[in-house]
């Protein structure tokens, strides 16, 4: 048998090649297509920069930020003193030591009373002392009385203070010349 050959089978090969480009540029475009939006998505990802800030972050309260008056309102004698001792080795500064002024007899393991200005006074002494009952009296200025009751123990563990972070960068400072 014999094989019959085209002697003119370039219009053939031709079309061919003409194919095989084809199907390489439509490949490339693709794979050019997948490369835009990858990394359109991995630029909208990465983290932007935020805005600054010139606001100080106000420090938290500390225990020698309070000004603290403790009272005794049980028959135990030397109760408030004790108390006191240790509210000065926790940092609180201590002002008045003595029996409850106001002659009540707290039941509980303390009270502590404050006005507006001592709240937070009041809820940093609270962490000292957990039982503690917090009692608002109207009271002017941000001094905290601390009434030992009839259930005191002792202080609770020291809280653990977290340290505030920077959550906005600090604005660049510009020096002008003139």
């Amino acid at each position: 048998m014999s094989q019959a050959v085209d002697d003119d089978d370039r219009p053939y090969r031709r079309r061919r090649q003409r194919r095989a480009a084809i199907v390489i540029a439509v490949v490339l475009l693709g794979l050019a297509g997948a490369f835009y939006y990858a990394s359109t998505y991995f630029r909208d990802t990465a983290p932007k920069p935020q805005p600054c800030t010139t606001e100080l972050v106000p420090a938290p309260l500390t225990p020698q930020d309070v000004s603290l008056n403790v009272y005794n309102s049980t028959r135990r004698s030397g109760l408030a003193a004790a108390v006191a001792k240790q509210a000065g080795t926790r940092g609180f500064k201590v002002k008045a030591v003595g029996n409850d002024p106001r002659g009540e007899s707290v039941k509980q393991v303390a009270q502590i009373r404050f006005g507006p200005e001592g709240e937070a006074s009041a809820k940093l002494l609270k962490t000292h002392v957990p039982q503690a009952v917090l009692v608002n009296d109207k009271r002017k200025g941000d001094t905290v009385d601390l009434v030992v009751g009839a259930a005191w123990k002792s202080f609770g563990k020291v809280p653990v203070v977290a340290t505030p972070t920077q959550t906005l960068r600090p604005c660049p400072t510009v020096t002008v010349t003139q």
